[in-house]
């Protein structure tokens, strides 16, 4: 019934990125280390101490130094990818447990969006587009922009991403139904891994919803599609998404 796109995500890709990126930082490390040791062996510490000497052993450390900057970078950035693929995992093992009228579909990337949609569950009371984060500071949500506890912006604005994604969403199905969804019928959702927000002022363009709150939160509110609509759109997702 639905082609079910087998593309990998968008943070699996970074993860497979930032790995290849280590991997050539350890390479060059292991170049550079290996160059000094032979250079000691065959020439001496005596040959070194001339300008030829000296060329070669500052390539050499330089080529160290490159490899550990880069393996570091690559380590640390993989590591950070990593957690949002974990963060992932959590929320679709939750999404399972989602009544039969509700369809879960991941890693949706739809055209001119700039990256993917980790969630999109399609069900009677609507279209609900989810962001997965899995963040370890603690941040103090707000309706554009998340803070730190010093009061500092975060570069992190999951508000922005996921409500960009709604509207880009919201265009994207209205051109392919060839028509428009209740204002309702899109709604944005972010649902962080760790309990680390503190939720000083309600927020009204957005949700947040801990993965352990999603299938009641989702499934418990106001029949808003029918039964064509859902499968229109689940039909048409599908294509740019998996469904599992």
């Amino acid at each position: 019934m639905v082609n079910i796109s087998k593309q990998k995500s968008h943070v699996k890709s970074r993860v497979s990125y930032y790995t290849k990126i280590t991997f050539l930082g350890v390479i060059i490390l292991l170049m550079g280390i290996m160059g000094l040791v032979l250079l000691i062996r065959i020439s001496g510490f005596i040959l070194l101490t001339g300008i030829w000497g000296f060329l070669q052993l500052s390539l050499l450390a330089l080529l160290v130094i490159t490899g550990l900057i880069i393996s570091r970078y690559g380590w640390s950035k993989r590591r950070t990818w990593s957690r949002g693929a974990k963060g992932e995992k959590i929320v679709a093992k939750k999404l399972k447990k989602l009544p039969k009228k509700y369809t879960a579909i991941r890693d949706v990337k739809i055209p001119n969006l700039g990256g993917d949609i980790d969630h999109v569950v399609v069900g009677p009371t609507g279209v609900y587009v989810i962001e997965t984060k899995n963040y370890k500071p603690t941040y103090i949500p707000d309706e554009d922009c998340w803070y730190h506890t010093s009061g500092r912006v975060s570069p992190q604005n999951p508000a922005k991403q996921v409500k960009l994604q709604v509207s880009k969403l919201n265009v994207f199905l209205k051109n392919k139904l060839g028509k428009k969804l209740n204002k309702t019928a899109i709604n944005p959702v972010i649902s962080p891994i760790n309990h680390n927000l503190i939720l000083k002022k309600d927020i009204k363009s957005y949700e947040i919803v801990y993965p352990e709150d999603l299938v009641s939160y989702l499934s418990h509110g106001r029949k808003i599609l029918s039964s064509k609509e859902v499968k229109e759109i689940i039909n048409i997702l599908a294509k740019y998404g998996r469904i599992k």
